[in-house]
């Protein structure tokens, strides 16, 4: 089986062809982050229009690199939500159209629930697990069994990857902030400063709002922003981000005695929650899976990867299907 998919739901436009659940024969990406980046985030305008400019050739070099034709798609899955409406609107009209002219079934998918299935591309889901999600604009731990998914915490107002870009904007560092702040906290000290965890009603919700606001009191105390003030904030904001999302995640599996911790999203590629989630996970004798580097990002692989999964489930969607912003998990 063939399976297209196409990802579109905010700076990024990609098409991926995947043979069966496990062979990845092209997942082509076109980034629009060169363009944003003066302003310091994603305009949604900019992130449209660039996936309206990208798309054709985005799909025409993913059939060029699987070496298939268009007739020989068998499936085509595509984002509807959450994301930017724009942006999505321009993936979701193309796939309709790609499903329509080819005759070819079509699937909606669940960018947040893509980003999971990321890591079951060359293996087999589990029968359960915990769901670490961790992105620019989504923050949650899931339990999923049986085929079902249970929100079990999420961000009541900053997402993980927005609070990196958040605090690496207050230091002077640019955009986007998670992978420059991975890099600068290598150098610098993790206990220079002090991030106190937010209380929730529910102890398995995220706020980084809060730690957003002390790094801008910091920043507000320099006479000048200096090269180590910049790797300690970093190196300390880190740690205790980090080990919020680790502290949580353990207690989510321990609470359902799960074995398996299953990570997704942007945030996924960061190295210290790769090596510390890993490392404290064993100790407690569970597993932890993290997608390969270039599925942590938003990619058609993932979207075609759940979208198989859900039309060999049953799921179709008609023309009528439309885009949703504010999705959730299911």
């Amino acid at each position: 089986m063939i399976t297209l998919g196409i990802e579109t739901s905010c700076d990024e436009t990609s098409c991926a062809v995947l043979r069966g659940k496990d062979e990845i024969l092209s997942n082509v990406v076109s980034s629009s982050l060169f363009r944003h980046k003066p302003f310091g985030g994603v305009v949604p305008e900019i992130a449209s229009r660039h996936s309206l400019e990208q798309i054709d050739v985005v799909y025409q070099e993913a059939l060029s690199q699987a070496g298939i034709r268009a007739d020989e798609i068998d499936l085509v899955a595509v984002t509807r939500g959450p994301g930017l409406i724009g942006s999505l609107f321009v993936g979701l009209c193309f796939g309709k159209a790609l499903s329509y002219q080819l005759g070819k079934p079509l699937v909606g998918v669940n960018h947040l629930e893509a980003h999971i299935a990321a890591n079951f591309i060359g293996r087999e889901e589990p029968a359960k697990y915990i769901g670490l999600l961790v992105s620019g604009g989504h923050t949650s731990i899931t339990y999923h069994t049986k085929g079902k998914v249970k929100i079990l915490g999420e961000t009541v107002d900053d997402a993980c990857g927005e609070a990196f870009d958040k605090v690496a904007k207050l230091l002077g560092l640019g955009f986007p902030g998670g992978p420059i702040i991975d890099k600068l906290a290598r150098r610098g000290n993790p206990k220079a400063y002090s991030f106190t965890l937010p209380k929730q009603d529910n102890p398995l919700d995220f706020s980084f709002s809060g730690v957003k606001t002390a790094v801008l009191h910091l920043v507000q105390k320099q006479t000048s922003i200096t090269p180590d003030f910049q790797q300690d904030v970093a190196a300390s904001f880190q740690t205790a981000a980090v080990n919020w999302l680790i502290k949580k995640t353990l207690k989510a599996a321990a609470l359902k005695a799960v074995k398996v911790i299953v990570v997704g999203g942007g945030v996924s590629a960061n190295s210290f929650l790769r090596e510390e989630l890993t490392k404290l996970s064993g100790e407690e004798n569970k597993e932890v899976w993290f997608p390969a580097m270039p599925l942590t990002g938003d990619n058609g692989a993932m979207i075609a990867r759940r979208g198989i999964d859900l039309y060999q489930k049953g799921f179709k969607s008609d023309l009528k299907l439309g885009a949703d912003p504010n999705l959730t998990v299911n």
